[in-house]
């Protein structure tokens, strides 16, 4: 077996036992897990995560087919993208079950406003009322799948898209939220915020396709003005330097 494959393989059995064993996490942050029991795979890698606890929050959106950028912070460089964790235990809009695809995107100062361009659109789900937190695979099955530097971020879309970022069915909003956003550091610790925009309501909802822009101003689709916090949170793994 090729050195490359069996690190594929290494990667695999480690994400597989952080899910056995409830991600050993409560929050996330920088978290290592080279101190826990956990054997040769798991110590091989570091826990991170990015975006704001899946909390109880106040609504969701009732509007279908929005994109949601956590812009409070930046994912490490070489993240390799496991999962995304989120909480969707009320219903604004009175939909009991919903649609989610993650996403990856590349943040670039603009003239005035930082410019989000979607770089790997993920896998996507039907997701259903709990009252507990959920999570789904981060699995980018077009595009980048990992962080090159400290400049990309992630996201989703209410909506299942095919491979050409186009929604095929649209949902109401399937993650709580809080507006404005909520104080305080987000998962990933001290520098980063619980800040998130989304996109203002379109009709057709905005299309996702590989080097698609969002901003404030200036792209192909702009955000509503107010920062909001979703419950929601990536998870991925850092291989040992």
């Amino acid at each position: 077996m090729s050195s490359t494959n069996r690190k594929n393989m290494q990667f695999r059995k480690a994400i597989v036992l952080f899910c056995s064993m409830g991600w050993l996490i409560t929050a996330f942050g920088s978290s290592a897990l080279a101190d826990a029991d956990t054997g040769d795979s798991a110590a091989s890698y570091t826990l991170v995560g990015e975006g704001s606890t899946p909390t109880p929050r106040s609504q969701t959106d009732r509007s279908s087919g929005l994109v949601m950028i956590y812009v409070g912070g930046s994912l490490p460089a070489g993240t390799n993208l496991a999962a995304l964790q989120y909480l969707f235990d009320i219903t604004t809009a009175g939909n009991t079950t919903g649609y989610i695809t993650p996403l990856l995107f590349e943040r670039k100062p603009g003239t005035t406003y930082s410019v989000y361009t979607v770089v790997g659109i993920g896998k996507g789900f039907e997701v259903a009322l709990n009252s507990a937190s959920q999570t789904i695979p981060f699995e980018v099955i077009e595009g980048l799948k990992v962080p090159a530097n400290g400049h990309f971020t992630f996201g989703f879309v209410n909506a299942i898209v095919n491979l050409s970022g186009v929604p095929v069915t649209t949902s109401e909003g399937a993650v709580d939220f809080d507006e404005p956003a909520d104080s305080g550091a987000g998962v990933g610790g001290t520098g980063t915020t619980n800040d998130w925009a989304v996109s203002n309501t379109y009709s057709p909802s905005p299309v996702v396709a590989l080097g698609t822009t969002f901003s404030v101003s200036g792209a192909d689709y702009d955000f509503f003005l107010a920062s909001r916090t979703y419950s929601a949170r990536a998870i991925g793994a850092l291989p040992a330097q």
